[in-house]
């Protein structure tokens, strides 16, 4: 099966290390006859110890067991960017390396375990912000979306722990007070995934299984309340995957690539530690934090092809929000990281980017390659929120950018406005200008370019949200992204095909979204997201626009819960979106490299349509154990309705193929997949 193919796909030039500039996550002021107001305000010391109502709300979607991030792909305008096997998120048609990922204002290596699930234990989530464009001047290094993780702090209580187990992972979590105002949480987790792919396991299609996939991660917080005003964190977090399987000639990336025959090996780890201080005053809240974060990728493949990678990054964050000027609320910022990025490689280069229909004709020389590079980053921004009046609220921000490898600075303007036109109706309007480092295999010497510039973004939206009564509320906004600059790979159209990539991709996206929202009341709440949307990119060159392959017209989402008792809980989230796009295989030609083999010929790119997606997943959970265990039982089942859902056609050479006969496979998603898992707590 393809999805098993993630552990021995071929190896991309370097995988990328994101690189962008943190900032501090805000909290939610709220008055009843006044507006939202998404800014810091003066507050005490106090712990968060408890996740948001929200927050628990998405931990309950039926079928992500328990992931945190997994539960954004139930609201508008994100989709999967590996289908039913998981992947990162795509943001309202840009790419899922333009996000921009916080963990408690701090960055982290990567948030995605190999199979698609995030590295977060869900009992240390206590809020979850999700910004899909036209975010403000304390973020950057992003031009897609902002994911705000925000951990809760330890619980004052005695030592506990929790274990918990299903059919994809098993944990342990402990948490308690170390002395008055001194507490912590340990989690660790694994996968269970190599009890289904254990070693040696040959597949019918000529992958045979090496090293079963593992993968695991752990977070650890310990918080000292110093005193009424001051807070000071200790963190670290980490995870790591690996993986490996052997490709023989008879299979089909064998057949298609002799160049992948041999045994493949996926290893990465990430590990962060971080130092976080808090000062919480009557009219100004300030926050002083720095971290460390090691990310290593390992990839073996072919005959002696390899990429190995580390990149050794260093955060300061610092800002200030006071509200001493009447009516204004101010915040001042700044961001500083230091990259040290070290890479050995031995691999044959195919340059390729998102427009690239067919990889297979940017192949490159055999080359060689060993050596390190620095790349420092500035951020500083302000931030005014003037209050124009109890129902008018701007925000004006500026945001200043700088790195010292490509040598290029920014001042991006964002500006948001928002106007209570009743007690239960407000509407909104939002914009700036974003940019983003490259990614990281496409700027490196010999296989990248080394002056390839920034990745650029404008943001527009606008909308309503409404109160309708004391249980149902509504959001409707539409949006527009213009993006620049975007990489291309060289080839015969450009002046200087020696360049590998160059800065000559645009494209836009456009789209409107309805969010309807039902509060928990008589034991039920639900949502519902509707979502139109279109993305197009702009071969500059060529003049050529074509859709963009994450394209996707419209989707539907419904989620919702039940509790039914002290001890039964339902639930059900229901997906329905169009088919991706995808470029068609229309013949066969003969391997100039490899004279036996064959390669395929594509169609137009991404001039062709998918079926419709179609998921239904259902959940129970059940927390009256016998013998007086304290914990819960839940049963899932996932894909109940049998969805049929393609996720691509293949070329899967079978020993027939000829130039007139093109053996195709469709690639089909999760199949009825019924899960339990268990909790318990001592």
């Amino acid at each position: 099966m393809h999805n098993k193919r993630i552990l021995i796909a071929k190896a991309s030039m370097l995988i990328s290390l994101l690189i962008s500039n943190q900032s501090i996550a805000v909290s939610n002021a709220t008055n009843e006859n006044e507006l939202e107001i998404l800014t810091v305000k003066g507050q005490r010391n106090k712990l968060n110890s408890e996740p948001s109502e929200e927050t628990v709300k998405l931990l309950n979607i039926a079928g992500i067991d328990g992931d945190p991030l997994a539960a954004v792909f139930s609201l508008p305008g994100v989709l999967y960017a590996g289908g039913d096997e998981g992947g990162a998120p795509a943001v309202r048609g840009s790419s899922p390396q333009d996000n921009a990922f916080f963990i408690d204002g701090m960055p982290t290596g990567y948030i995605y375990h190999l199979f698609g699930d995030s590295i977060f234990n869900k009992n240390i989530v206590q809020d979850f912000n999700f910004h899909a464009s036209s975010f403000g001047a304390q973020y950057g290094g992003a031009t897609g979306g902002v994911f705000d993780v925000k951990l809760r702090d330890p619980r004052q209580q005695d030592i506990k722990f929790t274990l918990d187990a299903s059919l994809i992972k098993t944990g342990i979590f402990a948490e308690g007070s170390l002395a008055e105002d001194h507490a912590f949480y340990a989690s660790y987790r694994r996968s269970l995934i190599h009890l289904f792919l254990s070693e040696g396991t040959e597949e019918s299609d000529g992958i045979t299984i090496i090293d079963a996939p593992i993968s695991d991660d752990y977070q650890m917080k310990y918080q000292w309340q110093i005193g009424k005003n001051q807070k000071l964190t200790i963190a670290a977090l980490g995870a790591s995957d690996k993986g490996g399987a052997n490709i023989s000639e008879l299979s089909e990336d064998g057949r298609i690539n002799p160049d992948l025959v041999g045994n493949e090996r996926v290893k990465s780890s990430t590990h962060s530690q971080s130092f976080i201080y808090e000062h919480f005053g009557n009219k100004s809240f300030s926050s002083l934090g720095f971290n460390q974060v090691i990310t290593t990728d390992r990839n073996n493949f072919g005959a002696g092809q390899f990429t190995h990678g580390k990149n050794t990054q260093n955060n300061f964050r610092a800002s200030v929000t006071s509200d001493i000027v009447p009516n204004h609320t101010i915040m001042i910022g700044a961001d500083a990281q230091i990259n040290r990025f070290e890479y050995t490689y031995d691999i044959i280069n195919y340059t390729c980017t998102e427009i690239t229909s067919d990889c297979e004709s940017q192949r490159g020389d055999r080359v060689q390659g060993d050596d390190a590079i620095d790349i420092d980053v500035i951020g500083v921004y302000l931030v005014d929120s003037w209050h124009l009046s109890k129902k008018a609220l701007v925000e004006i921000g500026t945001r200043f950018e700088k790195d010292s490898y490509t040598d290029k600075s920014f001042i991006h303007p964002r500006i948001s406005l928002s106007w209570m036109l009743s007690n239960s109706n407000t509407i909104f309007a939002k914009g700036g200008v974003y940019s983003r480092f490259p990614n990281s295999g496409q700027i490196l010497p010999t296989i990248g370019n080394p002056n390839l510039k920034p990745f650029l973004s404008n943001h527009y939206s606008a909308g309503t949200e409404t109160q309708w009564n004391n249980l149902w509320s509504t959001k409707f906004e539409v949006y527009f992204k213009q993006l620049d600059d975007l990489p291309r790979a060289t080839d015969e159209l450009s002046q200087t095909p020696s360049l590998n990539y160059t800065n000559d991709v645009s494209g836009e996206s456009y789209g409107a979204e309805l969010l309807i929202e039902r509060q928990k009341q008589n034991g039920w709440y639900a949502w519902a997201s509707f979502s139109y949307a279109k993305s197009e990119r702009t071969d500059e060159l060529s003049k050529q626009t074509t859709p963009y392959w994450l394209d996707t017209p419209w989707v539907v989402n419904i989620v919702t819960n039940y509790e039914y008792s002290d001890y039964w809980e339902f639930g059900a989230r229901f997906t329905a979106r169009a088919g991706a796009k995808y470029t068609p295989i229309v013949g066969l030609r003969v391997n100039p490299n490899f004279p036996d083999n064959f390669l395929p010929n594509y169609g137009e790119l991404n001039s062709e349509t998918l079926p419709n997606y179609v998921r239904l997943d259902l959940q129970a959970k059940y927390s009256n154990l016998p013998f007086g265990l304290d914990g819960s039982i839940t049963f899932a089942l996932l894909n109940a309705l049998a969805g049929d859902n393609v996720s691509g056609y293949y070329y899967s050479p079978n020993g027939s193929e000829s130039l007139t006969n093109v053996p195709l496979t469709a690639e089909k998603g999760l199949e009825v997949f019924p899960s339990i898992g268990i909790e318990l707590n001592f």
